[in-house]
């Protein structure tokens, strides 16, 4: 099989492809003589990008991380921040009992066990590394431990992920690792001696730059939330969701390996986040005040979905409903108490207690007041209210099987006591979460079952850890952990 590839590969460089024929993607040939090299070339400047940064140096590499935008940190930046760790000082310190297979479980059935079981193994225990190296050695403490989607137990520690990436930026710079701007990776280069990716075309301005990659290119160059195109293809029901992910999310590297017979994973269950206000532009436009026991009505003022669910599902079922509307209820207490376990939510609900108040929230005295003021019928959502009320008393829901807050955590509580809130939400794109199918090694592997030699990928653009949904956290912790897993397997070690 891997002769056969080869053959297709020279034949595809060569003339035989005429001008009848259909468009083909073909490999990139290696320029005669290169304008720089190193043993590895990072392509991204994210979470997964500069990780690997950190561990190539650490591992005495020669490496460069290029990134197309004037700034580093990609979608990552945008991030809420947590990350999903399990068996930390930090929980153990709170009274939190987790572990790696509980970890490991809450994975594999949030993911619907559609997720690559040995890669999640893998992940779990590179995030719990890569959590050491950000707590011990850059000296980052998480400010928060919350339950989210998918977690059974509070284990999504809180970062400001600004402040980690600079760090991770400096511990790789001060080392002789290198960093470029605004150059963009454009195709990456074939060795037909050799079989194997030798480095990457890139474009800085109006100047082609050829970069050499002794031992590995590394793809860290994110998802294709930008990309109206790939999302067509892939994605076609994200038509409605807003997209708040990396402006440079435009699907580059997938593109660039699939050149070369890349597989992919998970590309139907490409979701989006829900939990925004209405026309949302940034990661704090959030809220997750239905882990705190809010709930989620459509425009007739009627439940449609457990809101315990991860918010991937929540999103899909959501933008599925009339219009593509729906909204959160919550009361007083909730909004006071959920405050106090997510950050997310006091940023966004705070102001309230200074007596401001917030054009995307409807507030009333009573539910009936707060309905109208947001244009839903009265006496159905009036209705909804008291038959979820009478759910939670008597321990079961039976109408969406609502028995937790999130994921089996927490008891759900009545709604009320006033203020009432309606909040109309939507769902947005922070991230695909799928993509190029790699190994244990995240050695990035082709259609026929074989790895593409000297190609790996980590980050969003990766496929096969969160199979059909999504456990908080997972995301950015993802991208630093298989960053570090990558730039160890190409040093060898």
């Amino acid at each position: 099989m891997k002769t056969n590839r080869r053959n297709f590969l020279k034949l595809s460089g060569a003339a035989a492809l005429t001008a009848s024929t259909p468009a083909w993607a073909v490999p990139t040939n290696q320029p005669e003589k290169w304008d720089e090299e190193y043993d590895i070339v990072i392509i991204g400047a994210g979470g997964a990008g500069l990780a690997a940064g950190v561990e190539s140096v650490k591992q005495g590499l020669k490496a460069i991380v290029i990134e197309k935008m004037p700034m580093i940190g990609g979608s990552s930046v945008l991030c809420g921040g947590k990350f999903a760790v399990a068996r930390t000082p930090e929980q153990k310190a709170k009274g939190i009992n987790d572990d790696e297979k509980r970890f490991f479980d809450d994975m594999m059935k949030t993911g619907g066990y559609q997720n690559d079981p040995e890669l999640v193994k893998v992940f779990i225990k590179e995030s719990r590394n890569h959590y050491d190296f950000v707590t011990k050695e850059l000296g980052i403490k998480p400010h928060e431990i919350t339950a989210a989607a998918g977690m059974s137990v509070p284990r999504a520690h809180g970062f400001k992920p600004g402040e980690v990436l600079s760090a991770m930026r400096d511990y790789f710079t001060q080392r002789g690792g290198k960093v470029v701007l605004g150059i963009k990776a454009e195709r990456l280069t074939w060795d037909y001696k050799n079989s194997t990716i030798s480095g990457v075309k890139c474009s800085q301005k109006d100047k082609t730059i050829y970069i050499k990659a002794n031992k590995g290119v590394l793809l860290a160059s994110g998802g294709f939330n930008r990309n109206p195109e790939l999302l067509k293809k892939y994605a076609p029901p994200m038509a409605k969701a807003a997209v708040i992910a990396g402006v440079g999310t435009t699907g580059d590297g997938l593109l660039m390996a699939q050149a070369y017979g890349a597989d992919v994973l998970d590309m139907a269950y490409v979701k989006a986040t829900y939990g925004f206000k209405l026309n949302p532009r940034t990661i704090g436009d959030m809220a997750q005040i239905y882990y705190g026991g809010a709930v989620m009505v459509n425009k007739e003022g009627k439940r449609f979905v457990n809101e315990s669910l991860s918010y991937k599902l929540l999103g899909d079922l959501a933008l599925s409903q009339p219009e593509g509307k729906s909204y959160m209820i919550f009361d007083e207490p909730m909004r006071k108490a959920q405050m106090g376990r997510r950050a997310i939510d006091k940023k966004l609900f705070s102001p309230i207690d200074e007596g401001k108040q917030l054009d995307f929230l409807y507030t009333g005295k009573t539910i009936a007041e707060a309905a109208k003021k947001a244009g839903l019928p009265v006496e159905t959502v009036e209705e909804t209210i008291r038959n979820y009320n009478k759910g939670v008393e008597a321990g079961n829901d039976v109408e969406f099987g609502r028995n937790s807050l999130t994921s089996g955590h927490g008891k759900p509580m009545k709604i009320e006591t006033g203020p009432f809130y309606i909040m109309p939400t939507t769902a947005a794109l922070i991230g695909t979460y799928c993509g190029l199918k790699i190994n244990t090694k995240a050695q990035v592997i082709d259609v026929f079952g074989d790895k593409i030699n000297n190609l790996y990928a980590a980050g969003e653009i990766v496929g096969g850890v969160h199979g059909s949904a999504y456990m908080t956290g997972t995301a950015w912790g993802k991208a630093m952990s298989l960053g570090r897993l990558a730039a160890r397997n190409i040093a060898g070690k």
